[in-house]
């Protein structure tokens, strides 16, 4: 599977954080015991957080920031609703994007721009955790939707809003809502809303070549020919169902290496077909 691509003098480079443990009951209309194996054996679906890297001439463009160095409880309300006893002990762990990031050659003061996808929890985490901002030269740029949907009414103890407002103090956040924002050269965000109203994706261009990071745009590979599929935390489904089509269809269509946050193995893929009819490839 390829973790990194290269698109004429920029390259791209998949990064894992760690894993949420997902119980079904979070994938509305997805049968799982139609696919067994999705599940693991604590009864939950296991799938990776983390980001990926773009490097190229004078930029050095982190897209999602994973879930951060902590390991969220699994919330004891949540597993008796999901029917797990016992359930997992924690719901997400994250802290292996620093790792990720040496392994590239980065440092945290090599990151020019965090751009996120959107703010849920396990997207923002490295952006300041604790409050202290990880990426000293960075601006983080975001769709600014969300603030008021998901940080503004979070508890004061949510580790997104903890992660946020502690970047915010420190004067380094950018919020955007333009249908389109560049990012660095070749690299542009496109509003793309339903899993949250300041949901963006981003294209990474070079010549011919394409790649696309959807974010949580796209969260089951499943949802490729299944549109009963949803995500439990969308704000607007049926919003969040016409974005998604609409990418897919110009995925197909162009022939573009897709980059997904929460699909097994972190890698790119493409998208071949019409329709019913399409699959995953890998790039």
């Amino acid at each position: 599977m390829t973790t990194s691509l290269r698109l004429g003098d920029i390259t791209v480079t998949a990064l894992n954080d760690g894993t949420s443990h997902v119980p079904p009951m979070f994938y509305p209309g997805l049968d799982f015991t139609a696919h067994p194996g999705l599940l693991r054996e604590d009864g939950t679906y296991h799938i990776p957080s983390g980001g990926f890297l773009v490097q190229g001439e004078g930029f050095t463009v982190l897209v999602d920031a994973g879930t951060g160095p902590q390991s969220m409880a699994f919330p004891p309300e949540l597993a008796a609703a999901a029917g797990l006893d016992p359930a997992p002990a924690s719901i997400a762990d994250g802290g292996a994007l620093p790792g990720a990031l040496r392994a590239a050659g980065v440092a945290p003061e090599d990151v020019t721009t965090v751009f996120l996808t959107h703010l849920h929890a396990d997207h923002v985490g490295w952006v300041a955790p604790g409050g202290t901002v990880y990426f000293p030269r960075a601006e983080v740029v975001y769709g600014a939707a969300d603030w008021d949907a998901l940080i503004a009414p979070a508890p004061a103890d949510d580790p997104a809003r903890i992660v946020m407002e502690g970047a915010r103090d420190a004067g380094v956040l950018r919020p955007v809502d333009g249908p389109t924002v560049r990012i660095a050269p070749g690299v542009v965000a496109h509003h793309a809303p339903g899993h949250t109203p300041g949901h963006y994706v981003v294209r990474i261009t070079a010549g011919d070549q394409e790649v696309c990071l959807l974010g949580d745009a796209v969260h089951h590979p499943l949802q490729l020919n299944d549109t009963g599929i949803s995500f439990l935390f969308d704000s607007d489904a049926a919003q969040a169902l016409r974005t998604r089509e609409d990418l897919l269809v110009r995925l197909a269509e162009r022939d573009v290496a897709v980059g997904t946050a929460h699909f097994p193995n972190p890698h790119f893929q493409r998208v071949r077909g019409v329709r019913a009819e399409r699959s995953w490839t890998d790039a």
